[in-house]
């Protein structure tokens, strides 16, 4: 995921995360800790995408997020708004302030990599891949069908999803609330069972056959495809 990214946090610890992540991806990345100086970064150099803190030194960061939808020039900037409160009124805040998207920490890297790559692509900024292909695994995203060893698979829509999903970010975890929301459209937040997930997972390794035991379950957090 190569991309310029602003990254605006007040937190060293959790700024230099997020950067030593994003660099490992291939991108290049600015960082900010106050508001003042995002301002400044965003005039001299605007990025691709900005990960914005909601609480910072000088202001709310839904004050610049507001800012930037007024900006003829950045007004479609892709912003993710990053924060430690959960509560559903903060989210709907900084939604309604202009984020395209919420992360709570703490959060998962790879779920942060994951939402900013939904991000490019919904903003036209990355096309998504027409097939991609894991091991003996092969999908094709134009007539959605799956193949292992060259053999179609017969999948559901979800289980096309989920399984495209794992692929795409192959060998990073994705939590379950992650796939709840972008395999089944659910909304952060919600006091949602994450059994369906669970579930589809058993349905898929049951039509895998050989190739199941590469979708492998991570304890605590999700799952993760392996591609060996």
């Amino acid at each position: 995921m190569k991309a310029q990214v602003l990254v605006v946090e007040d937190q060293e610890p959790t700024a230099e995360l997020i950067k030593g992540v994003l660099v490992e991806e291939g991108c290049e990345v600015q960082t900010a800790d106050t508001l003042e100086k995002a301002r400044e970064k965003l005039r001299r150099t605007p990025p691709e995408i900005v990960i914005l803190d909601r609480k910072l030194p000088d202001g709310d960061g839904v004050e610049l997020c507001a800012e930037l939808r007024r900006d003829s020039k950045l007004a479609a900037l892709p912003i993710l708004m990053l924060t430690a409160k959960k509560a559903v009124e903060e989210r709907v805040a900084g939604l309604r302030g202009g984020a395209d998207d919420y992360l709570a920490k703490p959060f998962n890297p790879e779920e942060l990599v994951a939402r900013l790559e939904a991000l490019l692509r919904r903003a036209g900024k990355r096309e998504a891949p027409k097939a991609i292909t894991a091991g003996d695994l092969k999908l094709d995203g134009e007539s959605r069908r799956a193949y292992v060893k060259s053999k179609e698979v017969p999948l559901s829509g979800k289980e096309f999803d989920l399984l495209w999903y794992l692929a795409y970010r192959k060998g990073k975890v994705l939590t379950r609330d992650f796939l709840l929301q972008h395999v089944w459209g659910y909304e952060e937040g919600l006091d949602l069972s994450t059994k369906v997930v669970d579930v589809t997972v058993s349905h898929l390794r049951d039509k895998l056959g050989a190739f199941a035991d590469n979708v492998v379950a991570v304890r605590g957090f999700g799952y993760r495809l392996d591609s060996r």
